[in-house]
């Protein structure tokens, strides 16, 4: 048996912004924050062949069939999408998994696909006959300006180079195409409340703090206390390589981390909001999806376990 720790490797630096200025934020989950961009990202993390192999083993993909309510997921979806880019076109899913959202474009779209899993390409092919390219997109070499949307569902956070991913799909976009990406949200409902302290410090110390939300605050001892409270309740475990079912979720996002990376690779942020990722159709989901939007709306807090944000590249 290969010893797990051979399969994982040490991170240097941010894998979004490059900066080596991090600190620990959840040591127990092997989290570790940028101080320079505010993204959390797991520290030593799988190495590339490790996470193709895994989500490579066979019946990977078994469980989504048994959620039926993932249909309807993914026509909300296409239907987000045709929004941005009424007129269709080509669109490319990175990373679709066994090509259920592919199928569901395919009516609006021309669509083609990629995967790192021999598993997830062999299902995209087998039952949507999908065009799907089997590797990492960086490697694949797609044709500049060539698609009229980029889709990344649940994808981005899963990859070893965010940044550079993101920026891919900047030179595969025509002039105007759009990028749509929704990543589960490292914001939600501990940040809120952490957000909250932070907010009251500021007002009752009468000076700013450290730019916020920014782990671990060292400049006060009160801060430091209150502010890194919630996070010892944050719902992320450290990555296992031995759970058939397990997410290796590598970055962590919040609606603002993710929108400035896309800003600084030159694109323009058209939406941004909650991402109605859940399976469930029953009447208390869809209820619970409009409560977060409408959270959202009001607040600009997304308190939502997955985010959206979707952005143009210039003409």
């Amino acid at each position: 048996m290969i010893d797990a720790a051979l399969l994982r490797e040490p991170v240097d630096a941010c894998p979004v912004c490059g900066s080596p200025d991090a600190a620990p934020c959840v040591p127990a989950a092997d989290l570790i924050q940028c101080m320079s961009c505010d993204v959390v990202y797991v520290s030593p993390r799988p190495t590339a062949g490790a996470i193709a192999a895994f989500y490579s083993a066979a019946g990977r993909y078994d469980r989504w069939t048994t959620q039926p309510g993932r249909a309807g997921m993914w026509r909300r979806r296409v239907g987000r999408i045709s929004c941005l880019v009424p007129r269709g076109g080509r669109l490319l899913d990175v990373g679709t998994g066994q090509g259920d959202f592919c199928a569901a474009a395919s009516r609006h779209f021309d669509v083609e696909a990629t995967e790192i899993s021999s598993e997830g390409v062999r299902l995209t092919r087998e039952r949507h006959g999908a065009a799907v390219h089997h590797g990492e997109l960086l490697d694949l070499a797609l044709p500049s300006e060539h698609f009229d949307a980029v889709t990344l569902w649940h994808v981005l956070e899963h990859v070893v180079n965010p940044r550079d991913v993101a920026a891919e799909c900047r030179r595969l976009l025509k002039p105007g195409g759009v990028v749509a990406i929704a990543v589960p949200n490292a914001d939600e409902d501990w940040q809120f409340t952490r957000r909250i302290w932070s907010d009251a410090l500021q007002f009752a110390l009468g000076r700013p703090l450290l730019h916020l939300p920014r782990v671990p605050i060292v400049d006060h001892g009160l801060v430091l206390m209150l502010g890194r409270m919630p996070l010892r309740r944050i719902g992320i475990s450290r990555v296992d390589l031995g759970r058939p079912h397990e997410e290796i979720h590598l970055t962590h996002f919040t609606i603002e981390t993710l929108a400035r990376m896309l800003e600084s690779i030159g694109l323009t942020i058209v939406e941004r909001g909650i991402d109605d990722q859940s399976p469930d159709s029953g009447v208390r989901a869809r209820i619970r999806h409009w409560r977060q939007v409408a959270t959202y709306r009001m607040t600009g807090r997304a308190a939502a376990n997955a985010i959206f944000v979707a952005a143009r590249k210039r003409a």
